[in-house]
């Protein structure tokens, strides 16, 4: 394993507790001299003014994400982020006799968007390497094309067990029955599978439920994520009443009746759902208008800030299951927050489009084909500076507190800096020396990635054998006041 941890520290940690995160912002803007660390030293500079030294070639980064439509403003962020790490990485003088550009692709969330953008990065004989995908549906276009050019590919936040031949759960302990289909595809993100077993987990250990009726939304909410908790849910000892296919996309009257009806008729004490938030929200209200009280547990498609405005109170104590952890429960992210922020600024990521509220959850909008795990238009906030380490002299870049990030900064960017960061590293490794891009050199930085590890701003960045994340992270969130708040994160 190669440890592409910085060998020095400058600057300071920043502290997981809001208070004390606090207080060092007031120590720090009182002293004026140290702002928060924003940039990664991936290695020591050459010495700046020599006259001879000869014109860095080029490598180009690319970036797959949603630019325009619905989920512009998640894209924007995430293209703010990884804008950010290669600037860094430029500055830093990060892989010596090279330059990284960046080649920004509108994938707009769509299968064909995907296809058009994969062609365009396998064309370019400069690409050594992809940050993206943010949809699973997506990535199950995109990677083929990718993974035929031998380009690495990081997602921040693609789910979907297929991508990475985690086709069951039992894959999941059987290395026999399951074989890698992407040798270059690598993810930050955990999978259905995991989410699909910690939402049961919490539903019957947790919570104690064990009359469950299950609400499936269809692939386009994770691949076969409700057949999977159903199946959890049952070795845990639950009764699952029904399983119950919909359109989840869309909250069609007809469908939210015949779902009423058959929970009136099973008697549940738990209802799964597996659906987007304006699916649920009208189920929500029905159930309660129809004065049947029982608990929702749901995937992280009813992890938007809508999901409670639409359904009003009656969504109150219901709980959401996400991959991915909030700002506020990232240990490093008032560095990051401290860049972004000082870079793109606090105007709502004017560059990426609205402002990005903070529900504190990243659920992906699975009505638009993600299976992500993170949100349609908003989802935890962020991170940045992956050592910890400071930069002198701009008292401006006081870390900011995590609830004040949040507003303005997704998570799914935290993740797509140290997509981008990975990459970065694995090319530092690789490019030094060599007269230019080609199919050595993409091979090189896979098998970099394969090894590297490093701590970055979302905590542990590391893949195994087969492409996973190392450390994937699990947030379940409930509805108080018509807004999400964390009640536990479950780290590996």
């Amino acid at each position: 394993m190669i440890d592409w941890s910085p060998p020095t520290r400058r600057g300071h940690r920043v502290p997981p507790t809001r208070a004390l995160v606090a207080a060092l912002v007031a120590l720090i803007v009182a002293a004026g001299a140290v702002g928060a660390a924003y940039a990664v030293k991936f290695s020591t500079a050459p010495s700046a003014g020599s006259p001879s030294r000869p014109q860095p070639r080029t490598a180009t980064l690319g970036l797959m994400a949603p630019l325009s439509g619905d989920l512009a403003s998640l894209g924007g962020a995430v293209r703010n982020a990884v804008r950010l790490a290669v600037d860094e990485a430029n500055a830093d003088a990060a892989i010596p006799g090279w330059k990284i550009r960046l080649s920004l692709q509108d994938d707009l969330s769509r299968p064909d968007g995907g296809a058009r953008a994969a062609g365009e990065l396998a064309a370019d004989e400069t690409v050594i390497g992809v940050v993206g995908p943010l949809s699973s549906t997506v990535a199950m276009v995109a990677v083929p094309t990718l993974s035929a050019a031998g380009i690495a590919v990081v997602s921040p936040s693609n789910s979907r067990p297929e991508l990475t031949g985690l086709a069951d759960a039992t894959a999941a302990t059987s290395a026999t029955a399951r074989s890698r289909p992407y040798p270059g595809y690598f993810r930050l993100s955990g999978t259905d599978v995991l989410a699909a077993w910690t939402s049961a987990e919490y539903a019957v250990t947790t919570m104690g439920r064990r009359r469950i009726t299950v609400v499936d939304g269809g692939p386009g909410f994770g691949t076969s994520l409700a057949q999977r908790f159903a199946s959890d849910a049952r070795q845990l000892g639950a009764t699952v009443t029904g399983i119950h296919k919909v359109h989840g996309s869309l909250d069609d009257e007809s469908e939210v009746a015949s779902v009423v009806e058959r929970v009136r008729a099973e008697a549940p004490d738990l209802l799964y759902v597996a659906t987007g938030f304006a699916f649920a929200a009208q189920l929500r209200t029905e159930l309660a208008g129809q004065g049947l009280a029982v608990a929702v547990l749901g995937s992280d498609g009813l992890g938007d800030p809508r999901y409670p405005e639409r359904a009003e109170g009656a969504a109150e104590g219901d709980t959401v299951v996400d991959l991915g952890a909030p700002l506020s429960e990232l240990p490093r992210a008032g560095s990051f927050a401290a860049a972004y922020l000082h870079r793109w600024g606090g105007r709502g990521n004017r560059d990426a489009g609205t402002r990005i509220a903070d529900p504190a959850v990243s659920a992906t909008s699975r009505a638009l084909g993600s299976g992500s795990g993170f949100g349609s238009e908003a989802g935890p906030p962020a991170v940045i500076r992956g050592d910890g380490s400071a930069v002198t002299g701009d008292p401006g870049l006081a870390v900011p507190p995590p609830t004040a990030a949040a507003d303005v900064i997704p998570s799914v960017a935290a993740y797509a800096y140290d997509a981008a960061g990975v990459l970065l590293r694995a090319a530092s490794s690789v490019l030094p020396g060599r007269p230019g891009v080609n199919g050595a050199a993409r091979a090189a930085v896979i098998a970099a990635l394969r090894q590297g590890r490093f701590v970055g701003a979302t905590g542990e960045v590391g893949f195994d054998a087969w492409g996973d994340a190392v450390a994937p992270l699990v947030t379940i969130y409930a509805v108080r006041n018509r807004a999400f708040v964390v009640l536990r994160v479950r780290r590996p």
